[in-house]
Parts: C-alpha cells; structure tokens; sequence
C-alpha cells in the first residue's frame, strides 16, 4: 500500500487496516499469481507488499527468495509477524533504494492506481529489474460495474450491510485516489508502453492482470 502522492481523508492506519480485511482471500490471491507464472528461482520483489500475504503465498509456493518493500510502518510491522523469515525494507515505489542484487520478478498487487505519477514508479521497477525481467501486476479496471459498486459503497446504507461494511470504509478512504485512477488509465498504459513490452494483459471481472517484460532503455 503506496498513499504517499495522496492526501487521504481519515485515519491511514483504519483505512490501511480495512483495505487488508477486505482482501483476504488467500485462495483467490493463489488463483491470480499462478498466472504469471513466477518461479521457483525467481528473485521477487513484492512492491507495496501490504501485510504480506502475497509475500507468504509466494514463500508457500516455493519461491526462495522474496524482498517486500511498502511506504507503512504499521503494515510491514504485521508483515514482519506474518513472514519472519522475509526482509521488508520501508520506501517508496517512486523513490527505490538500490539494491546489490536485481530481481526477475516485481509483483504489483493494487498499488500504482495510488500514484499521481506512474512514469516515476515505472522507471523505479525498470531499473530494479535484471535485463530479463518482468512486471507482473494487478490493478483495478474501469468498468460500469465497478462504478456501480463504487456509487452503492458510498452510500450511507452500505455501512449497514455486513458484506459492504468494510468495502465501504476502504472505498471512501481512497476515494479520491481511485477517481484519478479511473480517470487516467491510458496515462499509466502509455507510460507503461515506455518502459515495459506486453507479455499478456488479462480482465477479470474487476482488474487487469498484466504481466510486461522490461524494455532496454
């Protein structure tokens, strides 16, 4: 989770903590990183890693060697509980520190819609990544059934529907990250197009899965 571009209008901590909850299927999560085929070998770096579930899938699936790295305190505190065995580093997507050794794999779950400046981010991840490597990432997709679901979780009766409770407080936390999102989606395609070649771009019902390969600057 990446919320340094943005103001956000409450509590990051309950909003961090509520973006969490509602983003716990572990199987579900399973489902969508198989398909980018990450393997065993790889070296990853699991950009905006959260609490670390996809940092732990990653681990249980065999991948030996995995660095997480996110701008919260809070959330690499648990992600550091969750995956003791893992180094978390606090940074910014936009601002990497350099690392000794470059990765073949940066995985990107649901953070560079949070971003005002998808070049500065894409740059980061080129550069962090080996000749050979990859972008693998999950991002929301402009739909009218996601702006349907956006309009009934702002919705003061959302907060009394048990399953839109906490998707409710977690859209309102970033309501204004995703309105820019969804807005300039074909700025990040562009920029996108700058620093990576597509390998695949796949839509589920709510995301684009997109796994690009590292352009030679």
């Amino acid at each position: 989770m990446l919320l340094d571009s943005f103001n956000v209008k409450r509590s990051i901590k309950s909003w961090e903590d509520d973006c969490v909850t509602t983003r716990r299927s572990k199987n579900f999560r399973k489902r969508r990183l198989k398909l980018f085929g990450i393997k065993k070998s790889d070296r990853v770096l699991d950009l905006g890693c959260g609490d670390g579930l996809n940092t732990q899938i990653l681990t249980e699936i065999g991948v030996r060697d995995v660095v997480g790295l996110d701008i919260s305190k809070n959330l690499l505190s648990k992600a550091s509980k969750n995956n003791p065995k893992i180094i978390f580093i606090r940074a910014s997507a936009e601002k990497m520190p350099v690392f000794r050794r470059k990765f073949n794999v940066v995985l990107v779950d649901s953070v560079l819609h949070h971003l005002k400046r998808y070049d500065k981010a894409l740059m980061e991840i080129n550069k962090v990544l080996l000749p050979s490597g990859y972008l693998c990432f999950i991002e929301p997709r402009r739909l009218t059934l996601r702006k349907l679901y956006d309009f009934i979780c702002s919705l003061p009766i959302s907060g009394y529907i048990p399953f839109l409770r906490e998707r409710s407080r977690s859209y309102l936390g970033e309501k204004d990250i995703m309105e820019h999102w969804l807005r300039t989606e074909e700025v990040f395609f562009k920029d996108l197009n700058k620093f990576f070649i597509k390998c695949f771009l796949k839509l589920d019902l709510l995301s684009y899965i997109g796994k690009f390969r590292k352009r030679k600057l």
